[in-house]
């Protein structure tokens, strides 16, 4: 069970980002930059609570690493996401 809520939680990571952005920018009509920034935070927070979540079942070296590394690049995923989205967004309209 601990398993799913931590692939849950990564899976979350994946679609949020996107969700958000075009909920945010479509929907509510926020600027583009802002909804960007809202998806990335939302993605990095995320991806932080992933590599947290999941430090427990890891060596004590891996783990560190694994929230070092969520910490200073989790927000490239989302990033990336969010930017194909607003190329699928544009193309697509």
């Amino acid at each position: 069970m601990k398993r799913l809520s931590i692939a849950s939680l990564l899976l979350a990571a994946l679609i949020l980002p996107e969700a958000l952005f075009l909920g945010l920018w479509l929907r509510c009509h926020a600027g583009i930059a802002a909804a960007a920034l809202a998806g990335i935070a939302a993605g990095w927070a995320l991806n932080v609570g992933w590599a947290l979540a999941s430090e427990h079942g890891a060596p004590a070296q891996e783990a560190g690493n694994t929230v070092s590394i969520a910490l200073r690049f989790g927000w490239a995923c989302p990033a990336v996401l969010v930017l194909l989205a607003w190329l699928a967004a544009r193309l697509l309209a």
